[in-house]
């Protein structure tokens, strides 16, 4: 992360956005296909997903969606890279200018595009993807924001209507929305309860042979950037972070997407000549508490001072040494922003606001820490501390600064208590995902010494089971990755838009997974998205709009930032170079959508 580059003004020339009216500019051409075609390639973006023969893009539990291979089938219009807000590169369309207050959206699409049918692609493809996720709230896997009517097409320009202006959602609309043929998705079915298990798209690939244990694809003949430099794109099942290890320790996997413990004596140093390892920072990780009526069974999660509590109470150093073996720097801001986000808005009052470790009460806290901790902020809100604290007016034992022993639910002295009720939940993520599990044991083990009774729920059914308890809103907490982007807005919008993310309170596919509804959240996110970041009265709207986000973030903690995410790299340049990396960092580095084309299309096989 370049923190240069994150002001406001950068971001609205990255984006392309001019005065309204105007079109796009972009800063690299199409892809111009390899002059040769080297071995099969294997890649996993992540593991314990359970493969099923279903590559339907608008399903978010779907194979496709699962192993972030959508864009390796269908493609954006155009393609961002989520850690620098310079580059835009036109994709399917090749260009794009707002009129009506910036309401009104114009895309110039590609010509000369086919898909791998050989079917070509045209304006109504695109207008159709676009109707669809109109029509169908459920299919609105990208988050789209409201259409205020069906889109128009004239000649090869899509008109998209808004029911508000759209300057700062074009990563949503532009960058995370694929391209799918109108034949095969008529309108008049949902398609996001439709199984597609033979894939037609525009991406450089196409699939091959499906088993439940490895999917390959072949090179798309049609494909409109020429021919892929990878003769065939296998991605295997793996079931865990070490088996994806073991994988790359044979040779078995050229690029994975996974937190690997001890990378460098485990792999890197095994042949330091290929094996490489780029972890950019790209998204935030929280703790997401489910916010529905119920909680899913957990108590106290509820009340905003008990998530605020949690959020100090989280040993946020450990989560990063132990569970993320360092790759992933603790959080430090409870407004959500990425660091050099945070520094481009100055806003103080949010910056550094979070301890890293515990702050538990004035005589058990950090060193030089001031701010709020579990004591204070619970008996504030009328929580009767454990008897092993109420000795203290501070929150100390009588013997000692520590903690209680433990708070497991079978003797609510040792816990926090009001109104007969313990704080009670449980952390739900897969084993699968090592380091994740590891974080959430380490949250687990820290708040029950701290009062609070917090188990770990293991998804034994890996990313597929994890994946559509969220979606639905079984769960109480779990611990998530953030959606990235290029500005604030896309994480933030991702935390806090109900409106757009739920279609239904049992059905969020697309972000807002504890389905919190604030009226001041949506209010502000419609001002930064209205705001045309070319003009200084927008910028001033759009600072003004994180700065009660982040306020919103703080003060309720819908999502409990717990560290800075990194975007998982690890590569091996025995059969190709031309991997992004930190000395030619030209896209986010992951094999994941949307960037997966992006990065495909400009490696080199070696000679």
């Amino acid at each position: 992360m370049n923190p240069g580059k994150i002001a406001v003004v950068a971001a609205a020339a990255a984006l392309g956005v001019a005065a309204c009216g105007s079109s796009s500019t972009s800063t690299s051409s199409s892809p111009s296909g390899a002059s040769k075609v080297g071995p099969p390639l294997y890649e996993e973006a992540t593991t314990g997903v359970t493969f099923t023969q279903n590559f339907n893009p608008f399903d978010s539990a779907s194979l496709a969606a699962g192993m972030n291979m959508r864009s390796l089938l269908y493609e954006p219009l155009y393609e961002f890279d989520a850690l620098d807000p310079t580059a835009s590169h036109p994709w399917l369309a090749t260009g794009y200018s707002f009129s009506n207050g910036g309401k009104t959206l114009s895309i110039t699409v590609r010509s000369g595009v086919k898909f791998n049918d050989g079917s070509a692609m045209t304006a109504n493809d695109v207008a159709n993807t676009f109707n669809i996720i109109y029509k169908y709230k459920d299919a609105n896997y990208s988050g789209v924001p409201a259409q205020a009517s069906a889109p128009s097409v004239s000649g090869s320009t899509v008109t998209l209507s808004f029911q508000s202006a759209q300057y700062t959602n074009l990563w949503a609309i532009l960058a995370s929305t694929y391209i799918v043929p109108a034949s095969a998705f008529p309108i008049g079915t949902d398609p996001a309860t439709t199984t597609v298990s033979n894939p037609v798209g525009t991406g450089p690939f196409m699939l091959d042979t499906f088993s439940t244990t490895a999917v390959t694809f072949k090179p798309n003949p049609h494909y409109w950037g020429g021919t892929p430099p990878e003769s065939k794109v296998i991605i295997p099942n793996e079931a865990t972070n070490q088996a994806a290890l073991a994988a790359l320790q044979q040779g078995q996997l050229d690029w994975a997407g996974n937190d690997l413990p001890s990378i460098v004596a485990n792999y890197i140093n095994l042949n330091p000549n290929t094996n490489h390892v780029w972890f950019a920072a790209g998204n935030t990780v929280t703790l997401e508490f489910n916010l529905m009526p119920g909680n899913g069974g957990a108590t106290g999660i509820d009340q905003a001072a008990v998530r605020q509590a949690v959020s100090m109470g989280i040993d946020r150093g450990e989560a990063s040494s132990i569970g993320e073996s360092g790759y992933e720097a603790a959080a430090t801001s409870s407004g959500g922003l990425l660091p050099g986000q945070q520094t481009a808005y100055k806003n103080p009052k949010y910056t550094n606001d979070l301890p890293g470790s515990p702050a538990i009460s004035s005589a058990n806290q950090p060193a030089g820490w001031t701010g709020p901790t579990v004591y204070s902020i619970l008996t504030a809100a009328g929580w009767t501390p454990p008897t092993d604290w109420a000795t203290s007016t501070d929150g100390s034992s009588s013997s000692s600064a520590a903690a209680p022993a433990n708070c497991d639910g079978s003797n609510p002295a040792d816990c926090w208590t009001k109104g007969g009720q313990i704080i009670k939940f449980s952390i739900w993520d897969p084993e699968a995902f090592s380091d994740y599990w590891a974080d959430a044991s380490e949250i687990s083990q820290t708040l029950q010494a701290e009062g609070m009774d917090v188990t770990t729920s293991n998804a034994s059914g890996g990313y597929t089971q994890w994946n559509n308890a969220l979606i639905a809103g079984n769960f109480q907490t779990a611990l998530h990755w953030g959606s990235g982007g290029n500005i604030p807005f896309v994480q933030l919008d991702n935390w806090l838009d109900y409106s757009v993310n739920c279609p239904s309170e049992s059905n969020c596919p697309s972000g807002d997974y504890g389905r919190y509804q604030n009226s001041a959240a949506q209010t502000a996110l419609q001002q930064y998205e209205g705001a045309n970041p070319t003009t200084s009265s927008g910028q001033q709207t759009i600072s003004s709009a994180i700065s009660t986000l982040e306020g919103i973030m703080s003060t309720d903690v819908p999502d409990a930032p717990v560290l800075y995410g990194a975007d998982w790299n690890v590569y091996s340049t025995a059969k190709y170079t031309g991997w992004p990396s930190q000395q030619n960092p030209y896209m986010d580095p992951s094999p994941d959508d949307p960037e997966l084309p992006y990065i495909l299309m400009h490696l080199t096989p070696v000679a």
